[in-house]
C-alpha cells in the first residue's frame, strides 16, 4: 500500500482508464484505505473489469500523473491523425476535452508541459483539414466548462492566426496562450463553485473572479521558458485598451492579449448558456463587441479581422 495523505491521490477520469495499462490504479475501500486495484503492466479491459468488478473512483499517485499525461498525449496525437482523415470532428473534440481536462486538473503538478504538443498537433492539421478546427469551436457540448471554453478559444485563435497569415510559430504560441488563458481558474486556491453559479455573481464574488488572470500568470511562470509565451495571454485577456479592464488596468496590452480579449468574450457570450442570460447568436455577439470597440475597449482592426475570419471573407480586402 502506498502511503499518501488522502488529498494527494489523483482521481482518474473514467474516459481515460483505457490508457492506464502501464500504471498502477488504486481504489478506496469502505474503511477509507487506499488499496491497489490494478498493477502496472496489466491491461485494463472488459475481461479485467469482469474479473475484478469495481464501479467506484480510481486513483493514481502524483508521481504517475505526468507519465499518464504523456501516454494520453501520444495516444491523442495518433487518434487525431486518424480522426482527421475520417473527418470526425466530434471525436477530435472528445479527445481534446479528455486530455485538456486531465491537464488542467492539477496545473501546478507539471502537467502543463504536454500542452504545447496538443496545440502543435492541431496547428499541423489545419492546412489539410481547416474545417475541422473551425468546427471545434461551434460544436455544442452538454457540459460547458472552463475546459470546453478553453478549447473553443484555442480553435478560434488558430483559425484567426491562419486567416491573418501569421507565421506558424506565432500561431503555435498564440494557440498555446489561448488554451491556457484561463488556467488560473484551475488553481486550488480558486473556488470553482463560483464558476458553477446559475445566477449573476455578487460584487464580492466577481472580485474573486478577477484574481484568475494573475493566478494563471503565476502558474505559467513556474514552468520557466517552457510556457513563457503564454503568460501575456493569461494575464491580459481581461484588460481593455482604455485601462478599464483587470487585473492591472493596463493600456499597454500585447498583441496576443488584445486578440484573446476579443475571442474570449465572443466565445463566452455565444456558448455559455445561463438561467439568467441566454447564449447570443454570432451576429448579435459581434454587434455587442462592435459597441465595445466604439467605447475604446477593443482594437478596431483586430475586431474586424476576427469578424471576417468567422465567415472567411477575403483577407486581402480587410483594409480596402
Amino acid at each position: 500500500m502506498v502511503l499518501l495523505d488522502n488529498n494527494e491521490w489523483i482521481e482518474v477520469r473514467k474516459t481515460n482508464l483505457k490508457y492506464y495499462n502501464d500504471i498502477d490504479l488504486y481504489y478506496r475501500s469502505p474503511a477509507g484505505e487506499i488499496l491497489l486495484y490494478k498493477q502496472a503492466g496489466l491491461t485494463y479491459d472488459k475481461s479485467y473489469q469482469d474479473k475484478y468488478p469495481y464501479k467506484g473512483k480510481l486513483y493514481i499517485t502524483p508521481e504517475d500523473k505526468l507519465k499518464s499525461l504523456d501516454i494520453i498525449q501520444k495516444e491523442f496525437s495518433r487518434n487525431l491523425t486518424t480522426n482527421l482523415k475520417r473527418k470526425k470532428t466530434s471525436e477530435v473534440k472528445r479527445e481534446l476535452v479528455s486530455i485538456v481536462g486531465e491537464t488542467l486538473s492539477q496545473p501546478r503538478s507539471g502537467s502543463l508541459r504536454v500542452v504545447p504538443n496538443t496545440v502543435n498537433a492541431i496547428v499541423e492539421s489545419y492546412s489539410d483539414q481547416p474545417h475541422i478546427v473551425k468546427n471545434l469551436a461551434i460544436m455544442s457540448h452538454i457540459d460547458y466548462s472552463t475546459t470546453i471554453h478553453s478549447i473553443n478559444v484555442m480553435a478560434l485563435m488558430i483559425n484567426y492566426c491562419f486567416y491573418t497569415r501569421m507565421p506558424e510559430q506565432v500561431t503555435r504560441d498564440y494557440g498555446l496562450a489561448a488554451l491556457l488563458h484561463d488556467v488560473g481558474k484551475a488553481d486550488d486556491s480558486f473556488p470553482d463553485s463560483i464558476l458553477r453559479e446559475n445566477r449573476k455573481l455578487t460584487d464580492k464574488e466577481f472580485e474573486i473572479v478577477k484574481t484568475h488572470p494573475k493566478l494563471g500568470a503565476d502558474i505559467l511562470k513556474e514552468y520557466g521558458k517552457e510556457l513563457k509565451v503564454a503568460i501575456p495571454g493569461a494575464l491580459e485577456h481581461h484588460e481593455k485598451l482604455d485601462g478599464s479592464g483587470y487585473p492591472e488596468g493596463r493600456t499597454d496590452i500585447s498583441e496576443c492579449g488584445k486578440i484573446l480579449g476579443i475571442i474570449d468574450c465572443y466565445e463566452a457570450i455565444t456558448n455559455d448558456e445561463r438561467p439568467y442570460r441566454s447564449a447570443m447568436l454570432p451576429i448579435k455577439a459581434l454587434t455587442l463587441l462592435k459597441d465595445e470597440v466604439d467605447k475604446g475597449h477593443f482594437d478596431k482592426d483586430i475586431f474586424k479581422s476576427f469578424a471576417y475570419s468567422l465567415v472567411d471573407k477575403d483577407a486581402a480586402k480587410l483594409h480596402d
